[in-house]
């Protein structure tokens, strides 16, 4: 009997024209692969193809490929899932925490050689949350400012207008920035100083301009910001009226005074004070209020829908108010405007236009800020001292409320709906900017 080597014939020399009949060849060497060796002495399971009767060479590509084919998918895909669960705040990587008073009273001292005492000690009180607010912030400023002209001396051979706005301010200003990212209200005082003093002419005594900018640095904090509150509190008491209860968030320097010129007047009235973290500012309105003998509310802010069916009148303060007419001011204010809003009670917003803004928010993500989260563990027996595994606390100091949630805006110019900002930032740039 002859041997399969001398009954099989070889193979024909096959065409060029063809090319499925490889590919038949390699699947039955694949089935052939699938089914194992055959026992010996069986015959062929069917009738062999052409070229297929010969076994398949062990290490060959039918039997490899399916080996290396399932671990692919496994080793690309294990990155992208361990580095969402290392980084659960990456949306918010951008935003820097304040500088701790440890840090920045840790600097050398050839970088604070140049920064005026009364600036260092505005940085340290900016750091520790002692000066929080919009007004409280741009009033601190403008006073420590006044200490630096007083101080200031321009090198020989320099004029004023060009040697103090760059060369000795800017420093100071950047000390104030790695503190804390500076607010609407200080940016408009700092440029509003800068104005006046590119006015300075050239001729005038260095003594003669230091006074002339002091004294419009008094102007500034006189005009804008304190006879502008007592104008928009004339406007905002008319809005109140006897039996109401009247909602606040947080704690609104404005607001505040609204209220008890409003007790003074002989209003009646009572007021609701919803607070939240990580600042509790809702707490120093409390005690302002209760001096004053007015009734008064202290609820947080997950307790705002059980409370709301007793507010006819809601009364939000805000850190600066947008070119689209949205609120930027503390984290809650957006949800109290909302709900507010959803339960038809009317929200006004009472804001000086010095606070006005030319820029548009969307969102709370990108233009924020970020706070201390210690008081956000209070109470839960966790230390911060050292990182705590699963664990990311999150403190943001603002939001972003919609326009359509406010009622009216008050300002000292009048009262105006929010889409109107815009308006007034175009009409009364003079006035808005310091320009």
């Amino acid at each position: 009997m002859s041997s399969p080597k001398q009954s099989t014939p070889p193979p024909p020399p096959k065409p060029k024209g063809e090319k499925k009949e490889p590919k038949a060849s390699s699947k039955a060497e694949r089935r052939a692969a699938a089914r194992g060796p055959a026992a010996p002495g069986a015959p062929p399971p069917g009738p062999p193809a052409a070229g297929a009767n010969k076994p398949p060479r062990a290490g060959g590509p039918a039997v490899s490929t399916p080996k290396s084919t399932p671990t692919k998918p496994v080793t690309e895909s294990a990155p992208p899932a361990a580095a969402v669960v290392a980084d659960p705040l990456q949306l918010f990587l951008h935003l820097d925490l304040p500088s701790t008073s440890t840090s920045l009273s840790h600097t050398s001292k050839a970088s604070t050689s140049s920064i005026h005492p009364a600036v260092i000690k505005l940085a340290l009180q900016y750091s520790e949350f002692k000066i929080v607010g919009a007004n409280a912030r741009a009033i601190a400023l403008c006073s420590a400012l006044k200490d630096v002209i007083a101080s200031y001396t321009p090198p020989p051979q320099t004029s004023l207008t060009r040697h103090l706005p760059t060369t000795h301010l800017n420093p100071q200003i950047s000390h104030l920035v790695r503190a804390r990212p500076i607010s609407v209200s200080m940016g408009t005082a700092i440029r509003y100083l800068k104005y006046e003093i590119s006015l300075i002419e050239m001729e005038m005594g260095v003594e003669e301009a230091k006074a002339l900018l002091i004294q419009k640095l008094d102007s500034f904090v006189r005009d804008r910001i304190l006879l502008a509150g007592k104008v928009i509190e004339q406007h905002a008491i008319n809005k109140i009226k006897d039996g109401e209860t009247i909602l606040t968030y947080a704690r609104s320097s404005l607001v505040e005074g609204i209220l008890l010129e409003a007790k003074r007047q002989g209003k009646v009235f009572s007021v609701v004070v919803v607070d939240s973290r990580p600042l509790y500012e809702g707490k120093n309105l409390l005690a302002s209020l209760r001096s004053a003998s007015i009734p008064t509310t202290y609820v947080l802010l997950p307790a705002l829908s059980a409370i709301l069916p007793r507010v006819s009148l809601c009364l939000l303060g805000t850190a600066a108010l947008l070119s689209n007419g949205s609120m930027f001011s503390r984290a809650g204010t957006a949800m109290v405007a909302l709900l507010s809003s959803a339960k038809g009670v009317p929200v006004i917003c009472c804001c000086e236009t010095y606070k006005f803004s030319e820029r548009i928010m969307l969102d709370s993500i990108v233009g924020n800020q970020m706070g201390e989260s210690k008081s956000l563990l209070e109470g839960a027996g966790v230390s911060l001292t050292e990182p705590v595994p699963n664990l990311s606390p999150l403190a943001l100091l603002y939001d972003v409320a919609r326009p359509e949630d406010v009622t009216v805006v008050i300002t000292e110019a009048g009262l105006i709906p929010a889409q109107s900002v815009p308006v007034l930032l175009r009409d009364f740039k003079p006035l808005v900017q310091g320009a």
